[in-house]
């Protein structure tokens, strides 16, 4: 029975998939409507709905005293969910001055959880005039240091009440450089602009991992525009290829330094986020018909390839299964590297952290399967060998890929991911070689030498 047992699990993640692949919607298709101390987004008909970009369909703000103590974020049916950062609730603590001067993050049982950032708690402090001043950043009740690299923040005000300077610093206080390169941001002001430059540790200008020296930030006519800066203040592309991001609603586009459409990676023009996934823009803002933009778009068409390919590599005889597998690691690598643009390398290495909310977040769940089918028929091929225990080389493969990942920053390392490749891998394996013993049956011996060439 045991040697059956992947079947069983198959139809499971069938459920799963389909249960998934309801429709859902961003936050910019939908309206936020207000009632009370409930915020929810709502479609056209009124009903609440779930944004998936968001990850929640209503938050709750309570008060105290007029200041806002929680923050609770809630699904369509009401129900407590944490949002893809990993948490749940924000709570807000206030000195005797009415300033805010803890933030803690919390699980749907009220319990503290530590985001993706790497903390659980915020304590901030203020200044003489009762400006926030410094914030550090906490985990089980210690110091620790942020996934971006530093482990307090502080703020520097002008005569005009104006910040005008950031500092990244040590546990000690001292400056210190965050993982995009800068250790101090000078900031002013140009009308609505915002425009801050970059410096180390020593004061002295610095480039920032993309290359440039600063930015400037406005927002015009409801979008919202970055441009890179040289070390002179001027416009200039960074060394991804471009000076200018514009941003409108759930599309990002990019530009070169003499405003003309330049792509961020292969004939990728922009980004547009749709159910809550990254799909890519042409020139012209359209989304472009790639295999990728499509499965992201329509998730019950994963559980649909998957399956298809599952049974392809069962039909596939001889040599063809080779072929088959080569193309399958090619298909691997342009589905999880390839068209994706290169950014801090960080990683999340809490091995079931996603898991814990694949039934509260429908954009965490949605990936989760997506990195299973990937591999449930790479796995079937690698069945359909002699050799035992071949599923170990999708697990090998996983890891590689999370580890290029890690290095050149074209993604999230996760030990979750290597896990649902694992689990899709062994469960396409599993299913291969069910298929043979259902095929030839328990007795080895019977089967024909040519037959044992094609299995």
């Amino acid at each position: 029975m045991k040697k059956y047992l992947c079947i069983p699990i198959l139809f499971i993640l069938v459920f799963l998939s389909l249960y998934s692949s309801a429709p859902s919607v961003s936050s910019s298709e939908l309206k936020q409507v207000t009632e009370g101390d409930v915020t929810s987004f709502v479609d056209d008909n009124g009903k609440i709905r779930l944004a998936a970009d968001k990850g929640y369909a209503s938050v709750v703000k309570k008060y105290e005293d007029g200041k806002l103590v929680l923050e609770q974020y809630l699904d369509e049916k009401g129900e407590p969910v944490i949002l893809p950062a990993g948490y749940a609730q924000i709570k807000r603590v206030y000195d005797d001055r009415g300033k805010n001067t803890e933030i803690f993050y919390l699980d749907e049982n009220d319990r503290p959880v530590v985001m993706n950032n790497g903390y659980d708690t915020i304590r901030r402090t203020y200044d003489k005039k009762g400006r926030a001043d410094t914030d550090t950043y906490w985990a089980d009740n210690a110091q620790t240091k942020r996934t971006q690299g530093y482990w307090q923040y502080q703020r520097v005000y002008d005569e005009s009440n104006h910040i005008c300077e950031l500092r990244y610093l040590d546990q000690a206080g001292n400056l210190i450089r965050n993982t995009s390169g800068y250790a101090v941001v000078h900031r002013s002001y140009d009308g609505e602009a915002t425009i801050d430059m970059y410096f180390d540790e020593n004061l002295n200008p610095v480039a920032s991992d993309l290359g440039q020296y600063g930015k400037r930030t406005e927002t015009l006519d409801n979008v919202q525009i970055t441009t890179y800066l040289d070390e002179k203040g001027e416009t200039h592309n960074t060394n991804r290829g471009y000076a200018i991001v514009k941003k409108e609603g759930a599309k990002t586009q990019y530009y070169d330094a003499d405003e003309k459409p330049v792509t961020i990676g292969r004939n990728q023009f922009g980004v547009e986020q749709v159910n809550g996934q990254s799909v890519y823009l042409n020139e012209d803002g359209e989304q472009m018909m790639r295999l990728d933009n499509v499965l992201n778009t329509k998730p019950y068409l994963v559980l649909i390839f998957g399956i298809l390919l599952t049974f392809v590599t069962l039909a596939v005889k001889g040599k063809g299964r080779a072929v088959f597998l080569i193309i399958y690691i090619f298909f691997i690598l342009y589905m999880t590297m390839a068209y994706r643009e290169t950014g801090d390398s960080h990683g999340e290495f809490e091995l079931f952290r996603s898991y814990k909310a694949f039934f509260s977040s429908a954009m965490t769940r949605q990936n989760i399967l997506n990195n299973i089918w990937l591999f449930v028929p790479f796995g079937a091929i690698l069945g359909r060998f002699e050799r035992k225990g071949l599923w170990i080389w999708a697990v090998a493969l996983s890891v590689a890929i999370e580890l290029v990942q890690l290095g050149i920053g074209i993604g999230l390392f996760e030990f979750d991911d290597i896990l649902s490749n694992s689990i899709g891998a062994v469960i396409g394996y599993g299913l291969a070689r069910s298929f043979r013993r259902f095929r030839f049956g328990k007795n080895k011996s019977t089967i024909k030498e040519d037959d044992m060439r094609t299995i």
